[in-house]
């Protein structure tokens, strides 16, 4: 058979495809390459006899004699598989524009009338709803479609398989075959709609069912401007599909919902396009799904999974006569295993938010040998996790190998992976690992490091008893209070400094060797107790979780933030203007107790890890914006004492859930009392190590101020450009005068460069960052419940904190401990560098302030005035304004 083009003679005729269109009851596994993933999908459900609005599909044979009916396969070929820009731009205008072959045109129209009513016209390219990409909201739909705007849809979704965004996530030097299928398909008009995960997609977890849902179409909801209800229930174990069917009667559970207000709905407009409006009154405060609703959306989901064979991600809607219908499915999971990827793997989490700013040679080259002393395997690095060291800089930025968490990490059958692992790895692979039913350890690398362990007798190292650790902390910090003040002592000559910096540095490893295995400890406890709650207390869960794992009194952050409070209401407009001006003191009640408090809590530091971080004793114009901000905050010590009554009451109502089971009573008790032990010694350690540093800074400035006063330095600043080899080796001669001013002339220039730099948070095989797509729900890590909307304030350095106005959402890098007085201000936190427990996360656990990390470029993405909802128990911002709405504002 043959067709032609209108208007245009027999020579220009092409081969008719066997195969233009399908109904959806013809598809059948042959036609995967004909029809692409999503309508694969809907077919097996269709055959399955669930309920699917009736489906037509445009296959990839009818794109591509569209291609060859107007001459555009120059044109795929360099967009499609050359990665040409400039052909992919001119191609999508020459599809949009298209003629359809006549025999298509017409076969469209006996299928449209079989459909009847409106439609809506989906994209199913190749790869789509894949189980390694599912390429979801990134090419085009067109909802409420007439029958003869059909055409002109199809177009439109023809022409997004080659926008620049959907040809960065296929990747470069693609190979196989490229095309586009579109689903035709009935349109539903829905009361509700949303999304249904057979698995928590949260936690990995296989006895969990997460459901998102939101009033009208789906699309403010997929589209992230729109803060849905979510429902968490309860579901049967993984079994065969009749047994599963069965179960799913009897054990499904409603374990816990979240219905925030939702006060806008997305409608279809007069023009035929999605958009808000108000959610009418009558459902304002009622739930997108009732009791019995979400039940037999749950049941629907357990028999998709069955009839797929793996757990999916449904899109859902109710229409107005009550009935579900279930609009496209797709696969959750990955084929390959987790730990597949070979190279070496870098993250700057839990560096970044020890150095907020870049690190200097000479703070770096004390610090880094430490640490690579005690966490450096390098028989096992180098037979198993790709060679190379530990740590390593990268644009003046630390940078730890976590590759071996890809070997550690480990999953049981259907449980949650261990989550500290997870949060060293990029998204993609966190997901991988949550989406797996089971994967076992990686023997090998837990072989290797035992043997190296052994034979070095590593663990002489740590303080490694999770029983007597704190102990053993108790002992140094005795210790450190002891001999700081004789560390700290102005030295008598070069010889002497270098002495006392050498005893320093022993006392920074005996710091490691205790506070290492503290945060390992502190760690395993919490995610023993958040197992342990959701295996035994499901339904409160989460409330207790956000309660108990609390630092109990005594928290040196917190007092530190007390004392800041206190000072910030003696300040007037002309105290503060005479702190940034870092003016002389002016003798007023302020300054009086400005001095009283540097005295005691003048090391503290932003980005305190760095050695010559400016400290607040030698650098008091640092407070002043976060005076300014304290200053309208909230007072921390009602936060404190409404916190301590929280726990009270949560281990009260613990009691109580557990009172017929006295060994989990006990048990629980036990991680309870080690959780708080270790959260309140990770904050404490950092206090003290402050206080190290601060001290160990002033002897390396004093050296440097000596090296400049014999001419071998140019200025006192520059000692910190060195290694500390260098240094010591320009004190003893065997480095020239001229090589050292070299090498510090060469590292500012290239500190200058890498300033301007911002690395990526992780950097995978040759040093290639690994990046997150955009878009309105940004999804990072949870590590403060509750849910806020507010404005947004970018704040990107600790001077500029006193911009943040009260009930702004703070959006910035990381924290250290010196940030946290802002979260007094804030009405939520985001962050791109965190973790569960991270300083920023202790802290605003103990405040009662949402907060979201590890948010990919968080600082670039969200713009001051941006109108935002932060859920910081499902690690999840919604951006409701867009940013020229927010320069408005």
């Amino acid at each position: 058979m043959r067709w032609r083009r209108r208007a245009e003679p027999p020579s220009s005729e092409v081969e008719v495809p066997a195969a233009l269109l399908l109904a959806l009851e013809d598809v059948g596994p042959e036609h995967a390459a004909l029809v692409g993933g999503k309508a694969l999908g809907l077919s097996r459900l269709a055959r399955g006899k669930l309920p699917v609005p009736p489906v037509v599909v445009v296959t990839t044979d009818a794109f591509l004699a569209v291609i060859e009916y107007n001459h555009l396969g120059e044109l795929l070929e360099r967009a499609g598989r050359g990665g040409d820009l400039d052909a992919a731009r001119a191609l999508r205008e020459r599809l949009l524009s298209a003629r359809l072959p006549v025999a298509l045109d017409a076969a469209l129209a006996v299928h449209l009338r079989r459909l009847g009513g409106r439609v809506a016209v989906r994209s199913s390219s190749l790869g789509e709803d894949g189980r390694e990409r599912s390429y979801a909201g990134m090419h085009h739909t067109t909802l409420d479609v007439a029958h003869n705007e059909v055409p002109d849809a199809l177009r439109a979704a023809w022409a997004s398989l080659f926008s620049e965004a959907v040809l960065a996530y296929r990747g470069a030097g693609r190979s196989g075959r490229l095309g586009m299928a579109v689903v035709i398909q009935r349109m539903v008009h829905p009361i509700s709609s949303g999304v249904l995960f057979t698995i928590n997609p949260m936690t990995g977890s296989w006895r969990e069912m997460v459901v998102e849902g939101t009033w009208g179409l789906g699309e403010g909801l997929m589209s992230g401007q729109v803060t849905p209800h979510w429902y968490l229930v309860r579901r049967p174990r993984k079994a065969p599909r009749p047994v599963q069917a069965v179960l799913s009667r009897v054990q499904l559970q409603l374990m816990q919902q979240d219905l925030p207000d939702i006060p806008t709905r997305w409608v279809l407009r007069a023009d035929g396009h999605a958009g808000p409006e108000p959610v009418p009154s009558r459902l304002r405060g009622q739930p997108t799904l009732e009791r019995e609703q979400l039940l037999r959306l749950c049941r629907l989901g357990l028999l998709t999974e069955g009839t797929l064979g793996e757990p999916l991600d449904v899109e859902w809607a109710l229409g107005d006569d009550g009935r579900l219908w279930l609009l496209q499915a797709r696969p959750i999971t990955s084929t390959a295993t987790p730990r597949a990827r070979t190279d070496v793997l870098w993250t700057r989490r839990f560096f970044g938010e020890r150095w907020s700013g870049l690190a200097t040679p000479l703070g770096w080259s004390l610090i880094a040998p430490t640490l690579d002393w005690f966490i450096a395997y390098p028989k096992t690095q180098a037979r198993y996790l790709g060679g190379g060291p530990a740590i390593k800089l990268v644009h003046s930025r630390p940078y730890f190998n976590v590759t071996v968490f890809r070997h550690l990490a480990f999953k049981l059958p259907g449980a949650p992976p261990p989550e500290f692992m997870l949060e060293f790895m990029p998204p993609e692979e966190a997901r991988a690992w949550r989406s797996r039913f089971a994967v076992a350890p990686g023997t090998a690398v837990y072989l290797a490091i035992f043997r190296e362990t052994w034979r070095d007798r590593r663990w002489e190292r740590f303080r490694w008893n999770p029983f007597t650790n704190h102990r053993r902390w108790d002992e140094f910090e005795a210790r450190l209070s002891d001999e700081l003040p004789r560390l700290g002592r102005a030295p008598t000559s070069l010889g002497d400094a270098q002495r006392l910096v050498d005893e320093q540095q022993a006392l920074l490893r005996d710091y490691i060797s205790v506070h290492i295995t503290s945060l390992l400890f502190a760690n395993l406890f919490y995610q023993l107790l958040d197992g342990a709650l959701a295996a035994w207390v499901p339904e409160r869960s989460r409330d207790l979780m956000r309660d108990l794992a609390t630092c109990p009194p005594g928290n040196r952050t917190l007092q530190v933030n007390q004392a800041l409070y206190a000072l910030a209401q003696l300040a007037t407009e002309d105290d503060l203007a005479a702190l940034e001006s870092a003016g002389a003191p002016t003798g007023t009640a302020f300054f009086q107790a400005l001095g009283e408090f540097l005295s005691t809590y003048g090391h503290r530091a932003d980005g305190s890890w760095e050695v010559f971080s400016p400290r607040w004793a030698d650098h008091p114009e640092l407070l002043a914006p976060l005076v300014r901000s304290a200053r309208d905050g909230a007072d921390p010590a009602e936060r404190s004492v409404g916190q301590e009554g929280a726990y009270r009451k949560a281990a009260a109502e613990l009691r109580t859930l557990l009172r017929d089971n006295t060994v989990r009573r006990s048990m629980v008790q036990v991680l309870v009392h080690y959780t708080r032990r270790y959260l309140l010694l990770r904050e404490n350690q950092r206090f003290q190590f402050d206080r190290l540093l601060h001290v160990t800074q002033r002897t390396l400035r004093w050296m440097g101020a000596e090296l400049a006063r014999d001419d071998r330095l140019d200025h006192a600043e520059d000692v910190t450009l060195l290694a500390w080899d260098e240094v010591k080796g320009l004190m003893d001669g065997s480095l020239a005068a001229p090589t050292a001013r070299q090498l510090v002339a060469e590292r500012r220039a290239q500190r200058d460069r890498d300033r301007a730099a911002e690395p990526p948070t992780f950097l995978a095989g040759g040093d290639v960052g690994i990046a997150e797509p955009g878009g309105r729900r940004l999804q990072g890590l949870g590590i403060s419940s509750g849910r806020y909307r507010g404005r947004v304030r970018v704040v990107r350095t600790l001077s500029e904190g006193g911009k943040l106005r009260p009930g702004e959402v703070l959006v910035t890098r990381s924290v250290d401990p010196a940030w946290t007085p802002l979260f007094l201000t804030a009405g939520a936190v985001v962050l791109e560098l965190g973790s569960r427990l991270s300083h920023g996360a202790v802290v605003a656990r103990e405040y009662h302030v949402p907060a979201v990390v590890n948010i990919e470029g968080a600082t670039r993405r969200l713009e001051d005035g941006q109108e935002i909802t932060v859920d910081g128990h499902r690690g999840v911002v919604w951006v409701h304004s867009d940013a020229s709405d927010a320069r408005q504002v």
